[in-house]
């Protein structure tokens, strides 16, 4: 970084922003900026990017322990639905081995209605 202040392409890597948002930000007064002679012409040097910069979305500046008091929350909250998850799994294969017993049941029981040499001519086929 050559000068003072940051430029254009490293204030919207700081910030996360695109340069094109970093130079709309300049032009509508969110981020002040001045041009000074750059090694190709004048360039945009931005400094002080504390509370004149517009935040980086999605970034949260809470402290770190309150992050961390978070991640463990959302790190039980896991833990929990991955249990839930193996008993549901559980109740699943109970209620499939039920339904297929009973499918059994009515299937012997239609099978007895039949004359006998019926069964025993669909069993030679």
């Amino acid at each position: 970084m050559s000068g003072q202040g940051l430029t254009i392409a490293e204030a919207a890597e700081a910030m996360g922003l695109s340069e094109r948002t970093i130079r709309r930000q300049i032009k509508s007064g969110k981020i002040k900026a001045e041009l000074m002679p750059g090694r190709y012409g004048a360039e945009y040097r931005i400094s002080g990017l504390g509370e004149t910069a517009v935040a980086r979305p999605g970034v949260d500046k809470t402290p770190a322990s309150a992050l961390d008091k978070t991640l463990d929350k959302t790190l039980d909250m896991v833990k929990a639905l991955q249990q839930e998850k193996a008993e549901l799994y559980a109740q699943v294969a109970y209620w499939q081995a039920q339904c297929q017993h009973l499918e059994e049941q009515v299937k012997l029981l239609t099978e007895a209605k039949q004359p006998w040499w019926r069964r025993w001519l669909s069993r030679r086929r």
